[in-house]
């Protein structure tokens, strides 16, 4: 066999002809930013507490991921020289599918609303059904350490809170994240709003502009700290920062948030909520 392989080196050589050189092996494309999470189970964002409906105008993250979920929502009014008084408890279900690397499709249902409200005169006690959302997100451009995308998701009329009418609503945003260290990522989100109600009470339109700004520091795989500070502009305004723990114990995440106007019209002394949802890609 050597003979051979020495007999056709020869007759190339003679022949004028050289063995093709071998081509250099390209270097590794680095991974785009919706491919580096931290941790599987671990949550990106902004943190998912608002003052509207189910999760309108919480903003949204950037990349797609497949995950179920479950929460609640606690929400406070202590108006003391108003003599009025409002506590209201949401249990939610939410869900989100990557139908592509680019694309996401989510939903949250306030599967019960509890409503208990008193002033000086009266009493008020609801339990119902709550809203409900759908949307999708789809990523525009990425690179390694950065990602854009839009964002958009309806209001659905599944509420019984108001009598004699459904609200439905609308709202689109952009959203990005950019991540300069491994174990930090600065998140934003600009977003507009519209809701109005359908049936035999007013129509109660209502529209607004939300900005989100926020950072998640990543001191562990599988803990970190988020701080947002919200703004919001219409009927219903606040300015707000949100502080948020996330946990993340394999592909099970875990937040726990809390929020609190500091100026606007918004009445609310304390918003909190915990969410746990399991991450299947």
């Amino acid at each position: 066999m050597n003979a051979l392989v020495l007999l056709t080196l020869i007759s190339l050589a003679s022949n004028g002809e050289t063995l093709p050189a071998a081509q250099p092996t390209a270097p590794a494309e680095p991974a785009q930013a919706c491919a580096r999470w931290p941790a599987k189970g671990l949550g990106e964002g902004p943190a998912s507490l608002g003052y509207a409906e189910a999760d309108m105008s919480t903003g949204r993250r950037v990349c797609p991921r497949t995950e179920v979920g479950l929460g609640a929502r606690f929400g406070a009014i202590i108006d003391t020289p108003d003599f009025y008084g409002a506590v209201s408890v949401n249990g939610l279900v939410y869900g989100s599918y990557a139908l592509r690397p680019t694309t996401e499709l989510f939903a949250t249902l306030e599967a019960v609303n509890f409503n208990y409200a008193v002033n000086a005169v009266l009493t008020s006690t609801q339990l119902t059904l709550g809203h409900m959302t759908v949307g999708a997100t789809q990523v525009l451009a990425q690179g390694e350490r950065f990602a854009t995308g839009v964002s958009a998701r309806l209001l659905l009329p599944t509420s019984f809170e108001i009598p004699g009418a459904r609200l439905m609503g609308f709202e689109l945003g952009a959203t990005g994240s950019w991540r300069p260290l491994e174990f930090l990522e600065v998140h934003g989100y600009l977003g507009g709003d519209l809701s109005g109600a359908i049936g035999r009470a007013a129509g109660l339109p209502r529209g607004g502009a939300t900005l989100i700004a926020g950072v998640q520091w990543s001191a562990f795989k599988w803990g970190a700290l988020v701080l947002d500070v919200s703004g919001r502009l219409g009927p219903l305004s606040y300015l707000a920062p949100t502080l948020a723990f996330r946990f993340a114990i394999g592909k099970v995440g875990i937040e726990l948030a809390a929020t609190r106007p500091l100026v606007g019209t918004d009445r609310h002394t304390v918003i909190g909520g915990l969410r746990v949802n399991y991450r299947f890609d």
